[in-house]
């Protein structure tokens, strides 16, 4: 079965998929772009070692993010961030009592402390996207447990010259604790477009996502291993990053898009996949694979954030990370695959796997499709003819088994199994909205619709209409 905590976070990317989709070529920065320059340092502090990134970019904007891994329990480190002006706000995301975010606002001359949460100093000359300081330890496997109780309170003090922040991180003997912000001179969003401000609404940095110093994390299903109830795991696919890609629009999307696209990098394995490092109990439980595993719904997304980070930013080396996916893709779906007899034979490609073992796992019909979409489009950027093969022979799976895919009722069955049977319940709109993704791509590739993929689009769409589905349309 689909597992709860699967669930919530497919349909939360979903849905920030569907709100953010739009036409790349058409996202562009205020500013002319340059490649940031990157800087790493590692020091000691008394009782740790603090570890400090920096990204300073071409339009003078300056990202930078603390982290202190003790060793023995000693004072804080202290992070003072200067900020010139006697009308300072803090606009920050809030949530109210039913968890739903608003934005409120606090003027640094009526608080001690700002609200703890994730915001935007502003000011005439200064702009400052800052992060909530978080507090963890690392419990292995990708993973951490957040120490709520240990993060510090970011307080104000006058200074001459306006404002300073102080920011007092925990030095805590097995604990880490980090701190980041994008500083620029000017406005890093144009807030009062209604459409912008919603989005922002939903970028999520705090509370069931976290973006720290190696990435992105996102609460832990319980189905994990390791798991607590304040637990979150380090995952292949970034919405977060997925909204600045695909909608762009300011500086700080444009900007830390690249930052998160450099972090997703350094995860990258050599083989050119992203691991799911923790243990999930139903995929070790009903098919053997272990911690480590490879999860194609992720990966796959991950590597489309690569090739879209590729054509915006014209950076060889996400280029190249998308390349070198694809590749193992090639090579995954070779070894894990189920052929479906047609006019045409097809096959359909196993949604997991532990790379070096054998592991015969059932094919969801949106992994399928996420993956058939990934190589058409890897296609069109790079002309290399192996991606469309794969995808033709892939998208002939799917097309051979036609309308077995459609229940009684309209909707699709969600996976295809190594028996050859099909079902458990399929996601409300994520399929739809990667067979239109499907549709636009074939059309474009051969000039007609593929009339197979028409009829489940049809059949999906009425099913959700008839269920009364909230959807968000992907263009």
């Amino acid at each position: 079965m689909i597992k709860r905590g699967r669930i919530i976070l497919i349909l939360f990317i979903a849905a920030v998929t569907a709100l953010f989709s739009g036409d790349i070529d058409a996202i562009a920065s205020p500013n002319p772009w340059t490649k940031p320059i990157e800087k790493e340092s590692t020091d000691s502090v008394k009782g740790g070692i603090h570890k400090k990134q920096q990204y300073t970019f071409g339009d003078g904007d300056f990202y930078w993010i603390h982290q202190i891994t003790a060793k023995q329990t000693e004072k804080p480190y202290r992070i003072t961030v200067p900020i010139k002006g006697q009308d300072v706000t803090f606009r920050y995301r809030a949530l109210s009592e039913s968890r739903q975010p608003y934005w409120a606002s606090v003027n640094l001359r009526d608080v001690q402390a700002l609200p703890p949460a994730s915001g935007f100093i502003e000011t005439a000359g200064k702009t400052i996207w800052l992060g909530k300081p978080i507090v963890y330890v690392p419990v292995g496997r990708g993973t951490i447990d957040e120490k709520r109780e240990l993060a510090p309170s970011v307080y104000v003090k006058r200074s001459a010259y306006g404002y300073e922040l102080q920011i007092d991180l925990p030095v805590r003997a097995g604990h880490v604790s980090e701190m980041w912000a994008l500083e620029s001179a000017e406005p890093l969003v144009a807030w009062g477009k209604e459409s912008l401000d919603k989005i922002w609404l939903t970028l999520d940095v705090t509370d069931n996502a976290k973006w720290l110093y190696d990435g992105y994390y996102y609460k832990s299903p319980s189905t994990y291993e390791p798991y607590t109830e304040t637990s979150y795991w380090r995952i292949p696919e970034n919405y977060v990053l997925r909204s600045f890609l695909y909608t762009g629009g300011s500086d700080a999307a444009h900007n830390m898009g690249y930052v998160m696209l450099k972090a997703s990098l350094k995860q990258q394995e050599q083989t050119g996949y992203w691991k799911s490092l923790p243990r999930s109990q139903w995929l070790s439980g009903d098919y053997g694979i272990p911690e480590g595993f490879y999860d194609t719904r992720f990966n796959t997304g991950a590597a489309d954030l690569m090739l879209k980070g590729c054509v915006q930013y014209q950076e060889a080396d996400f280029c190249g990370s998308a390349q070198k996916y694809a590749a193992f893709f090639q090579q995954h779906a070779v070894g894990n695959h189920y052929v479906v007899e047609g006019l045409t034979p097809g096959w359909l490609v196993a949604d997991y796997a532990s790379v070096g073992r054998d592991a015969q796992t059932h094919v969801s019909l949106n992994h399928q499709l996420a993956e058939i979409n990934f190589l058409y489009a890897s296609y069109l950027q790079f002309g290399n003819p192996t991606d469309k093969d794969l995808a033709d022979i892939m998208l002939a799976g799917v097309i051979n088994l036609g309308s077995k895919w459609i229940l009684a009722n309209g909707d699709l069955h969600y996976a295809y199994f190594p028996d050859g049977s099909f079902g458990r319940a399929d996601y409300p709109y994520l399929t739809y909205n990667d067979l239109l993704e499907t549709q636009r791509l074939y059309v474009l590739l051969h000039g007609i619709e593929e009339p197979t993929i028409t009829r489940l689009i049809e059949s999906k769409l009425a099913w959700m209409k008839q269920n009364n589905v909230a959807y968000l349309p992907a263009n």
